[in-house]
């Protein structure tokens, strides 16, 4: 879910009950690609239930409903408010859930790399990141990163250690993979980390700087506008523009009512990816004690029966490696995003270094 999609439902539930349903829609029909389809349909058919089913259908339906019954401004306000609220704790409880299927899969995941044993071959955790999309569907992206950069010297890296680990070293195969994964995360992260670090620091003092900034048009004689430090930022500086144009107190309590809103959901949803991301590396964490209790105890020895299945570490091993980099992804994801994923890459091969040399 993009910040700007949000924002811009923000803005006409505040602007509807004010500048009616046609100039709402024509100003949130320039912050959003789905306002703007909505805006196109009406335009057309002039019926809010000619649109496909969904929560702006609603929104708009509502405003429609309520303007046909000559209602006060504040009752169409409430009760756009209302199904708003409704729409954020729903996709806050959808993003907890879809994370809490994550970790179970995850789980799976790490049996699926213990199977090796029985033929599997140890590329099949790797098919875990398709549900990367699943994740990203669910999540509220909240700031834009530079992928090209990073990308490009993590291929150009990926190239230089697998000649030198095949030409010069000759490793074998799960030597090579282990160094080449190891090389790619750390080059990709040297150009990433620096991103992620001016985030934290801008998305730190985000909700204070935002509420302080829409406060302040109640409370102070000249107030300052929301700096466009970062994307929810600059996508509400239209919004404060206005309200600062209109002056009444009343509307602007009720911006300030919506704009806290959209800040308790931001945090919420960036405290749940918090929480519930890195519980995903159970199932990898439990499958690197495996292995390396298998490398440190022959089984047929230490109980005197002969096992019906020849355990082969370096197998368990070797299927390790795509289950670390595919754990890694889907963890840095459901924190934050994927280059967060990539760049763990090296902190979850790194244990795996003693059972490969």
């Amino acid at each position: 879910m993009d910040v700007r999609e949000i924002v811009a439902d923000l803005v006409f539930v505040v602007r509807a009950p004010v500048d009616g349903i046609e100039q709402a829609l024509n100003e949130v029909a320039g912050l959003s690609m789905a306002w703007r389809k909505i805006a196109t349909v009406m335009k057309v058919l002039n019926s809010p239930w000619a649109l496909p089913r969904s929560y702006r259908r609603e929104l708009l339906s509502i405003a429609n409903t309520y303007f046909s019954a000559g209602s006060d401004p504040a009752i169409t306000f409430m009760a756009l408010l209302n199904r708003y609220n409704s729409v954020l704790n729903q996709w806050a409880e959808w993003q907890g859930q879809a994370l809490t299927a994550m970790i179970a899969i995850a789980i799976m995941l790490s049996v699926l790399s213990f199977l090796v044993i029985l033929g599997v071959p140890p590329a099949v955790p790797a098919v875990g990141l398709i549900l990367v999309p699943f994740i990203h569907y669910f999540q509220l992206e909240i700031t834009k990163y530079d992928y090209v950069n990073p990308s490009i010297a993590a291929a150009i890296t990926g190239v230089i250690a697998y000649a030198i680990s095949q030409y010069v070293f000759r490793l074998g195969i799960t030597q090579s993979a282990l160094l080449v994964g190891i090389a790619v995360g750390v080059s990709f992260a040297a150009l990433y980390m620096p991103q992620f670090a001016l985030f934290i620091r801008n998305y730190l003092g985000m909700p204070q700087r935002v509420l302080e900034s829409f406060g302040e048009l109640l409370t102070v004689p000249n107030p300052q506008p929301p700096k466009p430090i970062t994307v929810v930022e600059r996508e509400l500086r239209p919004l404060w523009d206005y309200a600062y144009s209109v002056g009444v107190r009343e509307f602007i309590e009720r911006v300030n009512i919506v704009v806290d809103s959209l800040v308790t959901f931001i945090r919420r949803s960036v405290t749940t990816g918090m929480i519930y991301g890195p519980f995903i590396s159970i199932g990898y964490a439990f499958m690197l004690f495996v292995a390396y209790i298998l490398y440190g105890i022959d089984v047929s020895q230490v109980t005197g029966i002969p096992m019906p299945i020849t355990l082969n570490p370096q197998a368990i091993t070797l299927s390790l490696i795509p289950f670390a980099i595919t754990t890694a992804v889907l963890t840095g994801k459901a924190i934050h995003s994927i280059g967060l994923g990539i760049s763990l890459v090296p902190l979850f091969l790194a244990p795996l270094i003693p059972l490969v040399w």
